[in-house]
């Protein structure tokens, strides 16, 4: 079975063997208990089982968003209002959040239970995020916020939309790669940047590596997304570490050369360009295709964990962290490190289609069933630090 420990074993270049027998019985029955609970709120039980007649609309799993559903769209722009309609609320936990809602809900909702305080979910774009978090200001409601990409956490720092924090039975479970070295995040889970192809007219022999992908067989086979869609600027940041800046601009030139329609969106674009046979292969976040395919279970689709033996395919996070205007960091901070613990990681990576990165904690049958994986071993924090470097590249390849 492939465990947590054996993706770690990845990042220091090793192979990840995998196979496809059960999950764990303790995660079973974890998921088993947790989603069989009452009701689709968020509302702690009072001792008397009545909910706090003050929280029904704040406790609710009501999703604000400016953008629907799509959490892939990173450049998306807030809804304006809601900085001056949403306020902080007593003894109410608020998190931000682009992961999706039934990746959280059975989650958020036992731990609303235990520790008797409701949890409101606002839910849109990473970036959207950072921008209703600088349009607050200070009057943000925001505790908590879980979201995906390292480079995300990396602007919000810069920004000054974080603030450190002393998780120290979080940190027990989190490997020193997937945490800020100076305490503003960490890391929950762990996902792929990597190839999905049509099964109808490719073999999963046909692919092998990012920059094979820019040769001439791949001419107008190709979908990308656009250069400024943040997953696409990790990945780059990937490809300038293994690579080299100037071979990681030929790449990119290829990719341009060889794509059968105009750069895209997102990755929930390429998959639908995919789908219908506009293009044959594509990149997407692997948990962008794992939430496709639970949609479309009869998707021609399927995935390549791409670049064995070229340096890895390249990672990235979904994480958590306290904004600086939270107004309930207790609170906050207790939410962490439930959710860094090893059964509530193996949960929320197998509902959000992600690894767990505690080296105890088990992958789901999903992604075990997507064979051998080997894990480029950048630091996440770096697709942080050197997004202005990639993002220069790009321009300078045009692709942006």
């Amino acid at each position: 079975m492939l465990k947590a420990s054996d993706v770690m074993g990845c990042m220091m270049g090793h192979k990840v063997r995998t196979n496809v027998n059960a999950q764990s019985s303790a995660i079973s029955a974890l998921l088993i208990a947790l989603v069989s609970i009452s009701g689709a709120t968020l509302t702690a039980c009072s001792p008397s089982s009545t909910p706090p007649s003050t929280t029904s609309q704040s406790a609710s799993t009501t999703a604000s968003s400016a953008n629907g559903n799509n959490a892939s769209n990173t450049n998306a722009t807030p809804n304006a209002s809601l900085a001056s309609t949403t306020a902080a609320v007593p003894n109410q936990l608020t998190i931000y959040t682009s992961i999706d809602k039934a990746a959280l809900e059975p989650l958020l909702t036992s731990y609303a239970r235990q520790i008797n305080v409701p949890i409101h979910i606002v839910q849109d774009e990473p970036m959207s995020i950072l921008a209703r978090l600088k349009a607050e200001g200070a009057n943000s409601p925001a505790d908590v916020i879980l979201t995906e990409d390292a480079g995300i956490f990396s602007t919000a720092v810069e920004e000054g939309l974080l603030q450190p924090f002393n998780a120290e039975k979080a940190v027990a479970h989190v490997p020193e790669r997937y945490r800020d070295p100076d305490g503003n995040w960490i890391a929950l889970s762990s996902y792929a940047r990597t190839a999905v192809y049509d099964s109808r007219v490719l073999l999963t022999n046909d692919i092998s590596s990012y920059a094979d992908l820019s040769k001439l067989k791949w001419s107008q086979k190709l979908c990308l997304s656009q250069g400024k869609y943040i997953p696409n600027q990790s990945l780059v940041v990937n490809l300038i570490n293994n690579l080299g800046d100037k071979r990681t601009q030929e790449v990119m030139q290829g990719w341009l050369a060889n794509i059968s329609v105009p750069v895209l969106l997102d990755d929930s674009e390429v998959l639908k360009a995919i789908e219908s046979g506009k293009c044959q292969i594509g990149l997407v976040n692997s948990n962008h295709y794992g939430r496709y395919l639970q949609a479309h279970p009869d998707t021609p689709i399927k995935i390549k964990w791409i670049n064995k033996g070229y340096g890895g395919v390249s990672t990235n996070i979904t994480g958590v962290a306290i904004p600086h205007a939270a107004k309930h960091t207790e609170l906050a901070l207790g939410l962490i490190e439930w959710l860094a613990a090893k059964d509530q990681q193996s949960l929320y990576a197998s509902l959000s289609n992600t690894f767990p990165i505690d080296p105890n904690a088990e992958a789901s049958v999903l992604l075990k069933s997507w064979g051998d994986i080997e894990v480029s071993p950048i630091p996440v924090r770096f697709y942080g630090e050197r997004q202005a470097l990639a993002v220069d590249s790009m321009q300078q390849a045009g692709y942006y």
